[in-house]
């Protein structure tokens, strides 16, 4: 096996972004559930983790929104085609509160909504990464959430 014959991923971070016993989950344009957050930018390679996934939920929740950012909960799998090729993802997701805020979207999510776990995981909705669903339902199994 040739040391460049192998997959590259790109890393994100999420935020499982609880209000008291619900999650905030965006819609994405195309109808997909989703959660704020998302790739990490190469100037943001030196900081921790936690400072893209708040660079991240300033764009995509707006300015106002403040949040507090705790343990990391598990890492998924995404992937997505572009330009005739397959795009790998390590979504690596946080255990983060609301604190307050009015929520403005950006024009990557279409509608966002505060669903408890049970609502999450029985959506009718698709979700961006299958694996990110089975990794909340052991989650939330396991939490009892």
């Amino acid at each position: 096996m040739s040391l460049y014959n192998h997959a590259l991923y790109q890393v994100a971070t999420k935020a499982l972004l609880f209000k008291d016993d619900q999650i905030l989950v965006l819609i994405t344009p195309d109808g997909y559930l989703d959660f704020p957050g998302g790739r990490v930018d190469e100037s943001e390679r030196d900081l921790p983790w936690t400072e893209a996934l708040r660079r991240e939920v300033v764009e995509e929740l707006g300015e106002q929104v403040s949040i507090e950012i705790g343990q990391t909960l598990f890492v998924s799998k995404r992937q997505y085609d572009k330009d005739d090729k397959t795009h790998y993802i390590a979504a690596i997701f946080f255990k983060c509160k609301y604190v307050n805020g009015d929520i403005e979207l950006s024009d990557e999510h279409a509608n966002h909504k505060w669903l408890t776990p049970e609502e999450i995981i029985n959506h009718q909705l698709k979700f961006v990464s299958e694996d990110e669903r089975n990794l909340l339902v052991a989650l939330f199994n396991r939490t009892g959430q």
